[in-house]
């Protein structure tokens, strides 16, 4: 396998083959005059033009050298892993999505997806395998990290798209501190002072960086919620969530307006104003998050926060390229949020 020091003299040597510093069938300079220019080993460059060959960039002529392949082309994505957990999961309606997303952006490069359901992932070594034979010119997982463990190591591209927890791989995921700040920020400029949150388990990164967002927002303007006003509703616990919602929305100090940590927990708050006979927008204001966990949002006026899967799914294929035509792991980047005005918010 190529460690990371022989992948960063193969990018270079690569980037000044096709850059056109090199002639079409010219040959290059001599293994010592490479490695005295590059101030690494020879056997560093050895295995930099042996990897190259490979991609048919040069061409070994015995007893003269190593030349330039006539017409070398960039070397490009053409068949990608990707990586997809349950898909019958509560998060269904988004891993969807996101392996749409996927697949559109790929076929915009003229790559191929393969997609991979099994209940275990593929073994590292089966992967190094079929990336060595070009089978494949990289991965990409969706939401899961674990099943890319040991890839970089590897030196097998791998990307985890729509990351919902720390992880040091090359990852893309949505600004989740961004959702909650843009949240709190529409809802205190449509006048809001009282604002409950019905979050997801605050065990969860990607919920504590939302209240995080969202309560640096309200705290520029000199706010801070009371703790009764955060109600957490994981997905085992949604009646006791729901009997709480209720509860707090028949006190005497009931709050003005809800931010939803996702579209499927504002329509729990659907449920209870109509219980309680409130309407909304005119006695709460609700603003959710992500514009497809719950079906009727958008016909319910539900304003929201969207999950921007088509550009996540874009940025996961030029983080993989990159990777690809480096061999270096590329920066990993987080997607701003974009606010859906519907109805749901007074003011």
């Amino acid at each position: 396998m190529a460690r990371p020091l022989n992948r960063e003299i193969i990018a270079a040597l690569r980037s000044r083959i096709l850059s056109g510093s090199y002639d079409h069938s010219e040959f290059l300079p001599s293994e010592r005059s490479l490695a005295e220019e590059l101030e690494v080993g020879r056997g560093t460059v050895r295995i930099a033009l042996r990897m190259l060959q490979q991609e048919g960039i040069l061409r070994m002529v015995p007893r003269r050298g190593v030349c330039v392949v006539r017409e070398a082309k960039p070397p490009r994505l053409e068949r990608i892993l990707v990586r997809c957990p349950g898909m019958l999961s509560r998060n269904a309606y988004e891993l969807l999505g996101m392996l749409s997303a996927i697949c559109v952006a790929a076929s915009e490069r003229f790559a191929e997806a393969l997609l991979s359901f099994t209940p275990a992932p593929p073994a590292p070594q089966e992967l190094e395998e079929r990336y060595r034979k070009g089978d494949i010119q990289g991965m990409i997982s969706i939401e899961d990290p674990d099943c890319l463990a040991g890839l970089k190591e590897r030196g097998v591209p791998a990307v985890v798209v729509n990351l919902e927890r720390p992880q040091d791989q090359v990852h893309c995921r949505v600004d989740f501190r961004g959702v909650g700040r843009l949240a709190g920020m529409r809802l205190l400029a449509a006048g809001h002072r009282r604002i409950g949150v019905l979050s997801g388990d605050l065990s969860s990164f990607i919920y504590r960086e939302m209240l995080a967002g969202f309560r640096g927002a309200l705290a520029e303007e000199e706010i801070y919620p009371e703790a009764g006003m955060v109600i957490e509703a994981p997905l085992n616990r949604t009646e006791r969530a729901y009997g709480s919602l209720v509860d707090l929305l028949r006190s005497s100090e009931r709050p003005t307006a809800f931010f939803a940590t996702r579209d499927h927990r504002a329509e729990m708050i659907w449920r209870a104003c109509r219980e309680l006979n409130l309407r909304i927008p005119e006695d709460l204001s609700v603003i959710g998050y992500d514009d497809i966990s719950w079906p009727s949002a958008e016909s319910q006026g539900l304003t929201t926060i969207r999950q921007p899967l088509d550009e996540m799914g874009h940025i996961a294929l030029e983080l993989l390229d990159e990777y690809f035509r480096t061999g270096i792991p590329p920066v990993s980047r987080t997607v701003s949020p974009s606010l859906i005005e519907r109805s749901s918010v007074a003011g």
